[in-house]
């Protein structure tokens, strides 16, 4: 287990999301299922990684796993990595066979350019501002020249600590919600081409319990020019 500071914003979200892991994965269990919209993401992103050589995929967040699975299914080489150790506990019981670790988004413990993809869902939100910039850049220095960076979360203005959920658990996480274009600035300043912003309805389902309006950024690294 990487070294968390007692009393960060990691720390926080590490313990809550380790109480409330067994609750939260019962409610996300079905995945993207009646989710169309999503589920074409995730054939696409797949598909442009298959395109561009294939290699590592990274699901930075997975909680459960079960998103992890869904993109191994697709025939990804996928690791999954979170913070929480009972999110990871639940991952490997329901992707046996499956490379998981732990780490926050802020330090990832892989090499530059490393992954062919990165895919990250419904995490940066915990993540408070003076740290948003570094884990994009982190997730932007994993991603190889011509690798994939596909960003989903919840959006909006406005931000509070959210204290108890899935139940009534005690919870301790920054919810932040940002704009899409305030990703993309970040996604950019990392060095990263933004091909595509999506803003969804109000009306449109998120793909976890806990309504909101959400967004996708789909985003990819120049591939490195050699000069002969």
């Amino acid at each position: 287990m990487p070294f968390v500071p007692h009393g960060s914003w990691i720390a926080d979200a590490s313990e809550s999301y380790d109480r409330v892991a067994d609750r939260y994965a019962e409610l996300v269990r079905l995945g993207l299922e009646g989710l169309p919209l999503e589920s074409a993401l995730v054939d696409h992103f797949a598909r442009r990684v298959h395109q561009a050589g294939e290699g590592l995929v990274l699901d930075v967040g997975c909680g459960p796993g079960w998103l992890t699975g869904l993109l191994a299914s697709r025939g990804l080489k996928v690791t999954g990595i979170d913070i929480s150790t009972e999110m990871l506990r639940l991952a490997r019981t329901h992707n046996p066979g499956l490379p998981f670790t732990a780490a926050s988004l802020t330090q990832i413990p892989l090499a530059d350019g490393v992954a062919a993809g990165v895919f990250c869902w419904y995490v940066l939100h915990h993540v408070p501002d003076d740290d948003l910039a570094v884990a994009v850049r982190e997730l932007a220095r994993v991603t190889a020249p011509g690798g994939l960076l596909m960003l989903g979360g919840h959006i909006g203005d406005s931000s509070y600590i959210k204290t108890e959920g899935y139940g009534g658990l005690t919870m301790r996480v920054l919810f932040a919600r940002r704009s899409p274009q305030t990703y993309a600035h970040l996604l950019r300043e990392a060095g990263l081409i933004v091909d595509a912003t999506i803003e969804l309805g109000p009306d449109h389902p998120p793909p976890e319990p806990c309504g909101s309006l959400t967004g996708r950024l789909d985003a990819r690294r120049p591939c490195e020019v050699t000069h002969g």
